[in-house]
C-alpha cells in the first residue's frame, strides 16, 4: 500500500469513495461535476498493490487575498476513506503527505470545511472564519426603500459585472476567484436568482443570489461595495413581503450586518465555518504584508508536530511592512503553536484574545510590538469547497 497522486485510471474508485462517504447519489450530474473537479484538482490516495483505493484526499489549487496581498492556497476537499479503514493513520498520512505537496507547490496557506473541528486542529489547522445565519420574521423584514438611487435589475450569473463587483470588493481572506472557480459556482448556483445593483452613474456595485422556495427567501452570496449598495440589497429583500413568509441571511461574521438591520435583535446564529493553516512559515512571514508603522526583529518559536520545517525558532525581522525570516539557534523571544499563529495572523481574534489565554508566550513588549505590526481587518470567506 502507498500514497500516490491518482490519475484517470483510479477516477471511477474516487467517485464511489465519495458516493459513499458523502452519503451521495450517483448521477450524471454528479459526475460531470466530479470530473471538472477532478480536472482542477490533485487527488492524492492510499492505494493496495491490486489497485484498490482505500482513502483519498483532494488538494484544490487557489489564490487568496490576506489584506491585499495575493497568496497561494491549498483547498483541502473531499477528506474520505472506507469505515472498515479508518482508525489505521491512512488520513493522517495522507494529511502529512499533502502538506509537503502543498509546501513543495508554493501554496503557503490552506483552507479546509471541518467535519470535526478538534480532528484537524490536532493537525495544524485552526478556526480562522465564522458565518452568521440571520433569521428573519415577516415583522423584521429589510423594508423597502423607494429613495434609493440606483437600479435593481436581475441578471445572469454569468454577467460579467457580477464579476466586477465580487473582484473589487473581495476582502481579507476570500478567495481570488478565477475562471474555473466561476464556472464551477455557474454550475452550483443554476437553480437560484441573481440580482444586480446598479448606482445612478450606471456603475455595478452590489449583487445578491438567492433562491425563493415554500414563501423562503435564502442567500447564497450577499457581495457589496458600500452602504448604499447594502441597502439597495436589504431593500430588494424587503420587497419580496408578499411571496415570503421567512427570510435568511447567510453572510460572514465580519459583515456585522445586524448592525445594519432594522431590527438588531433578529435571530442570529454564529458558527465556525472554514479552518485555516499556514502551510509554510518562512514563505508565509516573508509575503505578509506587515503594517509599515514601525520595524522590528525578533526570534518565533514555533510548534507545528505534523511540518517540521515550521517546527523550528525564526530569526524575524521586519522593515518598512517588509518581513525576512531564517532558522535559527537563538533563544525564542515569542513562542506559539502554528494554529495560533494561523489564526493570530489572519486577524481571527484581536490580539488581547491570544495574550489573555496563554497562547502566546515571550517577552511582553516584543509580543506586543509584533502584533501592532498585523493589520487589524477581520477576515471573511464566502465560498465553500
Amino acid at each position: 500500500m502507498a500514497i500516490q497522486r491518482l490519475t484517470d485510471k483510479e477516477f471511477e474508485q474516487a467517485v464511489l469513495l465519495s458516493c459513499f462517504a458523502f452519503q451521495m447519489s450517483d448521477s450524471e450530474e454528479l459526475r460531470t461535476r466530479a470530473k471538472k473537479g477532478w480536472e482542477q484538482s490533485v487527488t492524492y490516495g492510499e492505494v493496495t498493490d491490486n489497485g484498490e483505493l482505500l482513502a483519498k484526499l483532494e488538494v484544490i489549487p487557489f489564490h487568496v487575498n490576506v489584506f491585499g496581498t495575493t497568496m497561494k492556497m491549498g483547498g483541502i476537499a473531499g477528506v474520505a476513506s472506507y469505515p472498515e479503514q479508518r482508525r489505521r493513520g491512512l488520513i493522517k498520512q495522507l494529511i502529512t503527505h499533502s502538506l509537503k505537496e502543498m509546501r513543495q507547490e508554493g501554496q503557503i496557506l490552506s483552507y479546509l470545511a471541518p467535519f470535526a473541528v478538534g480532528f484537524y486542529r490536532k493537525f495544524g489547522w485552526e478556526i480562522a472564519f465564522n458565518e452568521v445565519t440571520y433569521t428573519f420574521e415577516p415583522s423584521q423584514f429589510p423594508k423597502s426603500d423607494p429613495t434609493i438611487e440606483g437600479q435593481m435589475q436581475r441578471a445572469p450569473f454569468t454577467d460579467q459585472r457580477i464579476r466586477h463587483v465580487y473582484n473589487e470588493n473581495a476582502s481579507h481572506g476570500m478567495l481570488v476567484r478565477n475562471d474555473s472557480w466561476w464556472e464551477r459556482l455557474e454550475h452550483r448556483y443554476s437553480g437560484t436568482q441573481t440580482a444586480l445593483f446598479t448606482n445612478e452613474a450606471g456603475d455595478p456595485v452590489a449583487y445578491i443570489v438567492y433562491k425563493v422556495q415554500g414563501r423562503h427567501f435564502e442567500t447564497e452570496e450577499l457581495v457589496y461595495k458600500d452602504s448604499d449598495g447594502l441597502k439597495a440589497l436589504l431593500s430588494f429583500i424587503g420587497q419580496h413581503d408578499s411571496m415570503i413568509k421567512s427570510a435568511e441571511i447567510t453572510t460572514t461574521a465580519s459583515e456585522h450586518l445586524d448592525y445594519f438591520l432594522p431590527d438588531p435583535k433578529t435571530k442570529a446564529e454564529s458558527v465556525p465555518y472554514f479552518m485555516a493553516r499556514i502551510v509554510d512559515v518562512e514563505a508565509f512571514l516573508k509575503e505578509f504584508p506587515f503594517a509599515k508603522s514601525s520595524d522590528m526583529s525578533f526570534t518565533l518559536q514555533i510548534e507545528d508536530t505534523y511540518a517540521e520545517w515550521n517546527n523550528q525558532t525564526f530569526a524575524v525581522s521586519i522593515k518598512e511592512g517588509q518581513g525576512s525570516c531564517g532558522v535559527s539557534s537563538e533563544e525564542p523571544t515569542i513562542s506559539m503553536s502554528i494554529q495560533t499563529l494561523t489564526s493570530l495572523m489572519l486577524g481571527y481574534r484581536r490580539p488581547s484574545f491570544y495574550l489573555k489565554q496563554g497562547l502566546i508566550k515571550g517577552d511582553h513588549e516584543a509580543i506586543k510590538r509584533f502584533v501592532s505590526l498585523i493589520p487589524g481587518d477581520e477576515p471573511a470567506l464566502i465560498d465553500f469547497f
